[in-house]
């Protein structure tokens, strides 16, 4: 590609197995982060090529690296839907690593150790967070706020983030209420059989299930907690002149409700970022007190 060509393309690399989010099956491609990357090359006025990978079952590396060497390896210039938590950005000192598997690229591509490098994330454009869903037992039209639990049972799995709240809400006000439904048990699927009231599951698996459950009688409670993480995109030092770019659409996009309509196309509700942009943990410290 001759250079002048070059800045009129938009390479972003998403993870071909993480639906709602990204996914490429039978040459069908789409999710909320691929119409996200869509919306931004358009306000860009770039062309689109989205360099699917797949993240490694077993891989040791941190994100960050693993990440990184995307980019250093010029697959990409940016990475979408990644989790803007701190620990996730920085490169440990002197990792490397190779790069995992990438459409159109052969195991022999991909041997060469690659350095990976800090992380440099854009603005968020959506806050992956918990929700709590109500099953046929509950009469509450809205959930105003979690004390309002009390009379009812919380079902998760054991460990999960949904359970790790319901243990540490206000030091444990709601541990009576807790029932743990076995590892290989979907919660909401257990909830649909009233084997217990309420579940707190991420937002984005109730509006999966409900897609694939369009008759449930489960319903969203109406409060999203501020657990969870910001999503944006992100790249290394050497494209900060991309990344300001990115950001300002990304405002403008945000702004116009364009990044709110991806996610109502792909089935997802919008929760928009939480500030900080970039988190130091869950905010699971938020409710313990």
């Amino acid at each position: 590609m001759a250079a002048e060509d070059a800045g009129a393309v938009l390479k972003v690399c998403l993870n071909k197995d993480y639906a709602p989010f990204s996914f490429k099956k039978d040459g069908e491609a789409g999710g909320y982060d691929y119409l996200i990357a869509q919306a931004l090359a358009r306000k860009l006025g770039k062309t689109l090529d989205v360099k699917w990978y797949e993240k490694e079952r077993r891989s040791r590396g941190p994100i960050s690296v693993k990440t990184s060497v995307l980019i250093n390896a010029g697959v990409c210039q940016l990475v979408g839907g990644y989790p803007l938590i701190q620990s996730s950005l920085d490169r440990p000192s002197g990792e490397t690593t190779t790069l995992p598997p990438v459409e159109g690229m052969t195991p022999e591509e991909r041997k060469q150790s690659i350095s990976g490098s800090q992380l440099v994330a854009s603005v968020p454009y959506h806050f992956a967070g918990l929700t709590v869903v109500f099953g046929k037992t509950v009469s509450l039209p809205v959930l105003q706020t979690l004390d309002e639990l009390k009379p009812y049972k919380i079902g998760n799995r054991p460990a999960s983030l949904g359970d790790l709240l319901a243990m540490a809400y206000k030091k444990g006000q709601l541990m009576n209420n807790i029932v743990r439904v076995d590892i290989g048990i979907e919660p909401l699927d257990a909830l649909s059989k009233s084997e217990f009231d309420v579940t707190v599951v991420e937002s984005h698996k109730f509006d999966t299930y409900r897609q694939e459950n369009p008759a449930t009688e489960l319903r969203l409670s109406g409060m999203n907690l501020p657990v969870g993480l910001n999503l944006g995109f992100v790249t290394t030092a050497e494209h900060r002149e991309l990344l300001a770019e990115v950001n300002a659409a990304l405002g403008a996009l945000l702004k116009d409700g364009a990044i709110e309509k991806a996610a109502r196309d792909s089935g997802m509700t919008f929760i928009a970022p939480l500030d900080p942009a970039v988190r130091s943990g869950l905010g699971l410290d938020k409710l313990i007190q």
